[in-house]
């Protein structure tokens, strides 16, 4: 792997030395032709260099040698029998050596002839010749491809089918390298159709946990607003409480408390989702949320209620196509949510002893989850004073009396048995006899813990509310959910973090605006349908162009995992996809945030980069260090070569690359290369990193039927660790 990575620090561009001049003779013309590790070619005669470049296919090949005596062994390459070139090649690292190649179309015979073979058992200097790739700019076949041979032997016995071994990249002995030329399609057409994929496939890593090859022709045979209908159409089914009822059913021991309780379960189900459930449009916008309106595993309560938490998950999934209200009240009354933020049991203030109400949620879903610290243009900028500075949503006062609306909610039990004892002490009881399943019910109001005194909201402002004395818990909680929806931050608020969630970083002004514009009116009248604003997101002009240097955002790492899964179809040999705490190293375990504020701030800037220098917003650098950056290389290394997780003595999940391994096995590396490019980049990779890749590739030993799966392996990781992969645009 070392090799590999010295390669990725080239991936930017640049790093080559030219290669020794060579003479070759091309289709009876003598041109002294300069090889280089870029691919490139000169001449002695730019004219001549030009001539052939416009009038005549050019056949590179791509090699290096280990001298004897100062000499470099003779490459001779023919097409159906006939030479149309020679060269010494004198160059220690990979070099490129082009040869004009006018009788080079599909289904030619190419043969790449070693003549000169010399070998010196005392010294152990050896001549050799080691051939990487062949191109002609449009087809790339390596020396493994299917079909390829080396026929060892000097002269007439290089040709004679006598001792024929499958093809390989050294020749360490006198004998011709031999294969068939592909058939390929028209390059316009080819071209087209790679563009339209690579399109369709960077719609889907902003819309979906990654490309599959059936979602990109889902695409392409809908366009991207039919696909998202499709979306739209598919049926809403609970997920996460499910897979957890599933542990429960096999007894007591696997119940919360249990001594064989699975603690991973809800993230198993987390992943199992990402990787094949068929409405991915749906999955991707309620993990948004979720980074949102967070409630997380980290807290050893939450996550000794699994179950509840299960539910919380369902809620934002069911929710989160819907009504932004509408999933603000199910978050609200979410018993996670309850436990996580501390307003499940929240009593109400007793002048007596001077106890107030806990603030912990009622602070966190005005600044959290709604409408942020700053009063807000519609196009997110700050609204200012006639100081110039930002004018504040809220105030002490107003964490006080919304402390005061979320008073009196605890588990809810049935109506007759709301008791203070119920209130105070009461909870889920998971024994299977008698689970009552509390927990995976909203929380109900016990009306004698609930505040009733009059709450004023917002006072001063021209939304402010005043909550009259004596009212009920249901009607304090509907008016301030009501005044907190209806707050002309919640579109700018949301919608740049659901921006920044699946698109860009850093949004512009204009972009936050028009999506801010149709959560406030979907153009049928209707406030908050997170399905339009989600569209608006993903079709926007700033989504669907053509990339700026500016646009565009860190994978972050449950992502990456997820993209690797979908793209490569991987499989779970337990179908549990258990593998959490892999991923966990790289600073981000999916639903188990450090905290409320989630895995990274939405507003983070890295001090001291040119980012805080323009004050660009890039949330997930604020989990890049040392550490996690190596641990994300670590673990890409591993999930490309082997898979994730360990179960039963076996890997838990891998993949087996079925359409990288035909196109290698085929001798289409060109087309190989593509698929990754689209797969994983979208349609991004740079020269450069597709070089870095081929030169990677020629330095896999491996031989017969596991070549080109090795070779695929070794490709897909350098992609994954290359800076190119981690951003995306």
């Amino acid at each position: 792997m070392a090799t590999a990575l010295a390669l990725l620090s080239a991936c930017g561009g640049g790093g080559d030395e030219a290669a020794e001049a060579s003479a070759a003779t091309a289709a009876g013309t003598d041109t002294a032709a300069a090889a280089t590790t870029d691919g490139t070619t000169t001449t002695t005669e730019a004219r001549t260099a030009q001539a052939l470049a416009v009038s005549t296919p050019t056949l590179t090949v791509r090699a290096r040698a280990t001298l004897y005596g100062g000499v470099g062994p003779i490459m001779v390459v023919r097409i159906n029998g006939v030479q149309i070139g020679s060269v010494e090649v004198r160059s220690t690292t990979t070099a490129s050596y082009s040869f004009s190649a006018a009788t080079l179309v599909g289904g030619a015979k190419v043969e790449v002839v070693f003549t000169n073979d010399q070998y010196n058992a005392s010294t152990g200097e050896d001549r050799n010749l080691y051939i990487e790739q062949l191109s002609d700019g449009t087809s790339t076949v390596l020396p493994t491809a299917t079909g390829a041979v080396v026929d060892w032997g000097s002269g007439a016995e290089a040709f004679d089918n006598v001792l024929v071994w499958p093809g390989r990249t050294d020749l360490t002995s006198a004998g011709a390298l031999r294969l068939t030329w592909p058939v390929t399609t028209t390059a316009s057409t080819a071209a087209t159709v790679l563009a339209q994929r690579a399109e369709a496939s960077r719609f889907l890593m902003q819309a979906t946990f990654g490309p599959t090859p059936g979602d990109i022709d889902t695409v392409l045979a809908k366009g991207q607003s039919g696909w998202i209908d499709a979306q739209l159409a598919l049926p809403v089914t609970d997920h996460y409480v499910p897979y957890v009822d599933l542990s429960y059913s096999l007894g007591p021991d696997y119940r919360a408390g249990g001594s064989k309780r699975d603690g991973y379960r809800v993230s198993t189900a987390f992943w199992s989702a990402a990787r094949s459930a068929p409405d991915q449009l749906r999955r991707r916008t309620a993990f948004a949320l979720h980074q949102i309106l967070m409630a997380s595993m980290n807290d050893s309560t939450v996550a000794y209620n699994d179950r509840a938490y299960a539910h919380y998950l369902d809620g934002l999934n069911r929710h989160a196509l819907g009504n932004f209200r509408a999933l603000l009240e199910e978050v609200a009354l979410s018993p996670a949510m309850g436990l996580y933020l501390s307003h499940l049991r929240n009593r109400k203030e007793d002048t007596s002893t001077g106890r107030l109400p806990d603030e912990n949620f009622a602070r966190e879903v005005m600044q959290l989850f709604t409408i942020g610290l700053y009063e807000l243009n519609s196009d997110g900028s700050y609204k200012r004073d006639s100081a110039g500075k930002p004018i504040e949503t809220y105030g002490n006062a107003d964490v006080m009396a919304m402390a005061k609306v979320f008073t009196g909610f605890s588990w809810g039990f049935p109506d007759s048995q709301l008791t203070e004892a119920n209130f105070l002490w009461g909870g889920p009881d998971y024994t299977q006899a008698v689970d009552q399943r509390l927990d995976v019910q909203r929380m109900k109001a016990y009306p004698g813990q609930h505040s009733t005194a009059q709450k004023t909201l917002f006072a001063g402002k021209s939304w402010a509310v005043t909550l009259p004395a004596g009212a009920t818990a249901a009607n304090d909680l509907r008016i301030a959910l009501d005044t907190l929806f209806n707050h002309p931050n919640v579109g700018p608020f949301i919608g740049r973090q659901l921006i920044q969630r699946l698109v860009t970083s850093q949004p512009s002004a204009a972009y936050v605006g028009r999506v801010a514009a149709v959560f406030a009116n979907n153009g049928k009248g209707v406030r908050g349908d997170l399905a339009a604003v989600v569209r608006a997101i993903l079709t926007d002009a700033e989504a669907r162009g053509t990339p700026t240097a500016t646009s565009g955002k860190l994978r972050e790492p449950v992502l990456r995992v997820a993209h690797w899964m979908r793209a490569f179809e991987s499989t779970s040999v337990s179908n549990t996809f258990t593998f959490s705490w892999d991923v966990m190293p790289t600073g981000q375990m999916a639903l188990y945030a450090p905290s409320v504020f989630g895995y990274f701030r939405p507003g983070y800037v890295p001090p001291n980069t040119a980012f805080s220098t323009s004050g660009m917003t890039v949330p997930e650098f604020q989990i890049v260090n040392e550490a996690t950056a190596a641990s994300w290389v670590n673990l890409a290394e591993n999930m490309a070569w082997y898979g994730l997780g360990w179960v039963n003595n076996r890997q838990e999940i891998s993949s087996a690359y079925a359409e990288q391994v035909r196109l290698l096995n085929a001798g289409d590396t060109a087309g190989f290369l593509d698929s990754l490019d689209v797969m994983l980049m979208g349609g991004r990779m740079s020269t450069s990193l597709r070089q870095a890749i081929t030169d990677a590739m020629a330095t896999v030993w491996v031989t017969g039927s596991g070549s080109a799966l090795a070779r695929t392996r070794m490709a897909v990781f350098i992609v994954m660790a290359s800076p190119e992969y981690l951003v995306q645009r």
